[in-house]
């Protein structure tokens, strides 16, 4: 099966993520499914939605920034959530990373659609 579009996989992974986590009390599966959730989607979102472009960053910088801005995005999140009444718990950190992660998925795809699809940046992922 080929996914073209990356940024839905991803949006489907992370609200899958929240199901897994609810229904299993594995903590090996929070763990392999937990990472890239915590340590690449949102930065890769982020970026997808700050350079949507083919041209503007190389894959190597695309995946490099996205850990990056990863590391740099969540304990944000974790910082403002500990200001509200729900705090640092599973269930708000989760609920808040998928939001963020939507949120910039969705402003990537549209500003994807301003730019001429020889220019878009398109990955597809076989599965």
């Amino acid at each position: 099966m080929k996914v073209k579009n990356e940024l839905l996989l991803i949006d489907i992974l992370s609200l899958t993520l929240i199901a897994i986590i609810s229904l299993t009390p594995l903590k090996v599966v929070r763990i392999i499914l937990g990472l890239p959730f915590i340590l690449f989607f949102p930065g890769y979102t982020l970026i997808a939605a700050l350079f949507p472009k083919r041209t503007q960053l190389d894959t190597i910088e695309r995946v490099a920034l996205s850990f990056g801005l990863s590391i740099a995005v969540v304990p944000l999140i974790g910082l403002i959530l500990n200001y509200t009444p729900w705090g640092i718990r599973l269930y708000p950190i989760l609920i808040s990373l998928t939001g963020f992660i939507i949120v910039m998925s969705a402003i990537a795809w549209i500003r994807r659609l301003y730019i001429l699809p020889a220019e878009r940046l398109n990955i597809s992922i076989n599965i």
